[in-house]
């Protein structure tokens, strides 16, 4: 549109049905009632917002709405109270806000939300207590986890919430138990990870025949990592039962 027809009525209007349209504004259109609608419509177009109107009321509306808006506030203006709205809407907001605001209480809530935020969690500030809530709301956290902080519990608890975690459990940690859990656990809902890995990262001497076949009966396609000694035509029809295309499992 010709920079001539816009007028503030119609960027109004635009912005009133898609905030992201902020970006096309010019700036001596962006009023504060503008950027107001622009936000509420999409927190994202706090981007967009010139910057003597970043106001923090307006950034703590962007950010109530989406926790992914902090990476668009100024650094002045991002306090405790913001970085903690923020990060209850989106854990991974953790990643936005400086090392000196990131206060263990915000950090529990950030883990609380997203168990990858403890990927941005100070090494000082990672404690048994928040790994163990990190990974209990996925247990794929578990390869943020300090080593010397793996312990039994923790490392049961990853792989019961997902067994792809086996992978990053220390191997003096693989028991017999926890491998079962893992593979038992396993699933295929990771569009990533066609294929469960669980069974892959369990060492060899403890793919048993019923650790392989606990293993095909939660997901045939596991059948990829079971030892071709183990492959016996009761196990194979027990894999393509749970899932047909185990038949190209390699």
């Amino acid at each position: 549109m010709p920079e001539a027809l816009k007028t503030p009525e119609l960027c109004l209007a635009v912005v009133h049905q898609e905030g992201e349209a902020l970006q096309y504004v010019p700036e001596e259109l962006k009023t504060p009632e503008l950027c107001r609608t622009a936000v509420q419509r999409n927190a994202l177009a706090l981007r967009d917002v010139t910057k003597a109107l970043k106001s923090p009321e307006l950034c703590l509306a962007a950010v109530l709405q989406d926790g992914d808006a902090l990476r668009y506030v100024p650094n002045a203006l991002k306090t405790l109270e913001l970085c903690i709205a923020a990060v209850v809407k989106d854990g991974m907001a953790l990643c936005y806000m400086p090392n000196t605001l990131k206060v263990p209480g915000l950090c529990l809530a950030a883990v609380q939300r997203d168990g990858a935020a403890l990927y941005y969690v100070p090494e000082a500030l990672k404690t048994s207590q928040l790994c163990i809530v990190a990974v209990l709301q996925d247990g794929m956290a578990l390869r943020y986890v300090p080593e010397k902080l793996k312990m039994p519990g923790l490392c049961l608890a990853a792989v019961q919430r997902n067994g792809d975690a086996l992978r990053y459990v220390p191997e003096k940690l693989k028991t017999p138990e926890l491998c079962l859990a893992a593979v038992q656990r396993n699933s295929w809902d990771n569009a990533l990870e066609p294929v469960p890995q669980a069974l892959r990262y369990v060492p060899e001497e403890l793919r048993t025949p019923e650790l392989c076949l606990a293993a095909v009966q939660r997901n045939g396609m596991a059948l990829r990592y079971v030892p071709e000694e183990l492959k016996t035509p009761e196990l194979c029809l027990a894999a393509v039962q749970q899932w047909g295309m185990a038949l190209k499992a390699e």
